[in-house]
């Protein structure tokens, strides 16, 4: 008997640690599993991502549905996916952050930002967006005006 309550306290402990841990899940761990999730499934991987904002599982259905069949659509025109690099990290205090990934794909690149934000002890996605203008933005960066030695 002695041991059977030992072995439920365990049980109990081992399940409020995970609830405990799962709650302060770092924006790392969310886009780690988004990428997983990805690799077999785009639109799985889509569907993660946004339920981890309860706002936007509950009020934008629709939208998440056109982001899912926009990215299917777009995805047929860039061929093999080969991986991701991180491309840029940027914070607005401690609570709110923008992370930038670089999709590796046959044709072109693909970038996909996330929008985090931690309104109390946990992380949530309050904006996923998808676009293909890293060319662009690579040749608007060594343009003459934006080196350093000309802000002066």
């Amino acid at each position: 008997m002695n041991r059977k309550i030992k072995l439920f306290t365990l049980l109990i402990v081992t399940v409020l640690s995970t609830n405990i841990l799962k709650a302060q899940t770092t924006t790392e761990e969310i886009t780690t599993e988004f990428f997983k999730t990805y690799e077999k499934s785009p639109q799985k991987a889509v569907d993660y991502v946004f339920e981890t904002n309860k706002w936007m599982i509950d009020r934008n259905k629709d939208g998440i549905e056109n982001v899912k069949t926009q990215l299917t659509s777009f995805l047929g025109l860039v061929g093999d996916y080969y991986g991701y690099e991180k491309v840029t990290e940027k914070s607005v205090g401690e609570s709110y952050k923008l992370v930038s990934y670089m999709i590796k794909y046959d044709r072109q690149p693909v970038r996909f930002t996330f929008v985090f934000y931690k309104p109390k002890d946990k992380w949530q996605v309050q904006n996923f967006q998808y676009d293909d203008n890293l060319d662009d933005e690579l040749e608007e960066s060594g343009k003459v005006y934006r080196l350093k030695e000309n802000w002066e």
